[in-house]
């Protein structure tokens, strides 16, 4: 099945679609729900219609949020020959990913900030190629203002936004400036919409969002996930590493991948409702290093890695509900 997959090929589009439908097929039992919390940020808001939709709509609206997002992140990663070759594993890895954890397998605010995460990442990319970047700086500027408005704990893409520059390009002081901007606006416009309805009073409680906290759930079940979650990052991570490609240009925006899942993960702790969901933040730059371990490995290896995520996903799915 995985190797189907080492195309990119319409077949391929079809076993991926096939593969996430199978991967959830508990969902005729316990269909997903809308989880959000007003801590989460305003995407909060705009969920809360979606809360009132019958079960079969919300499963369906799940499944093409999850596939949209895998095919793009796959279509980013390929357009930028960060393999040897036009693959689908990429989206296979996401899918995978997203499947992982019960609580995430639920549309939230952190699934669907994900597309724009996706889509910041698509812009940083060009970064490198682009010889008049200040509309282009100021656009991810915007989306990660965006984001982070709409999602309290993607907070993280302030900063690896900065180091993504950094990274790509030669320091140049207005570049910064107009990337600064760029994030500004959208708190901007939303402080003038407070201001204007006499708000403004609300903004103190942003500072209660801030808890540092360990994690929660049943140890044998979250145990076993991350388990499994970490064993697909480590192969894929060594199988990159053994198969490094030096332009600079795909090391670099492997760099990128790199500190995005570093500073994406982390505010699972810093926020008060970002537990577990955040999680899934770090599912976009870490579907991208785990595809290595499906689309390099000959033989059998990559068709066992494969059966063994599923298993975990079956096993913590089933006992998760069992239980």
């Amino acid at each position: 099945m995985v190797s189907f997959l080492k195309e990119r090929s319409v077949p391929a589009v079809f076993w991926a679609v096939a593969i996430c439908l199978a991967l959830h097929a508990f969902f005729w039992v316990t269909p997903p729900a809308v989880v959000a919390a007003p801590a989460d940020g305003l995407m909060y808001y705009l969920l809360q219609p979606f809360t009132k939709l019958p079960a079969l709509v919300l499963t369906g609206l799940y499944f093409v949020i999850v596939i949209v997002q895998a095919l793009r992140i796959n279509n980013v990663l390929n357009n930028n020959r960060m393999y040897a070759k036009a693959t689908f594993t990429a989206a296979l890895s996401y899918i995978l990913l997203t499947a992982l954890w019960p609580p995430c397998n639920n549309i939230s605010s952190a699934l669907v900030v994900n597309s724009m995460v996706i889509w910041l990442l698509f812009r940083i990319v060009k970064l490198y190629n682009v010889k008049q970047p200040k509309a282009l700086l100021y656009n991810i500027g915007l989306i990660s203002g965006c984001a982070v408005l709409l999602y309290y704990p993607a907070l993280g893409v302030v900063p690896f936004v900065f180091i993504a520059l950094g990274v790509t390009r030669a320091f140049r002081v207005n570049e910064w400036l107009v990337l600064l901007l760029g994030i500004i606006t959208p708190f901007y416009f939303w402080g003038c919409y407070l201001f204007l309805t006499d708000q403004l009073g609300t903004l103190k409680t942003l500072t209660a969002l801030f808890y540092l906290h360990g994690i929660t759930g049943a140890a044998k079940p979250m145990a076993v996930a991350f388990s499994g979650a970490g064993l697909l990052l480590l192969a894929g991570i060594i199988q990159w590493q053994s198969h490094r490609i030096l332009l600079i240009q795909v090391r670099k925006t492997w760099a990128i991948l790199l500190l995005m899942l570093m500073l994406l993960v982390p505010s699972v702790f810093l926020f008060k409702t970002a537990w577990p969901f955040a999680l899934l933040l770090g599912c976009v730059p870490a579907s991208a290093l785990a595809a290595n371990a499906f689309f390099y490995p000959k033989g059998i290896l990559p068709s066992l890695l494969f059966w063994l995520i599923t298993a975990v996903i079956v096993y913590v799915n089933w006992l998760a509900y069992k239980n």
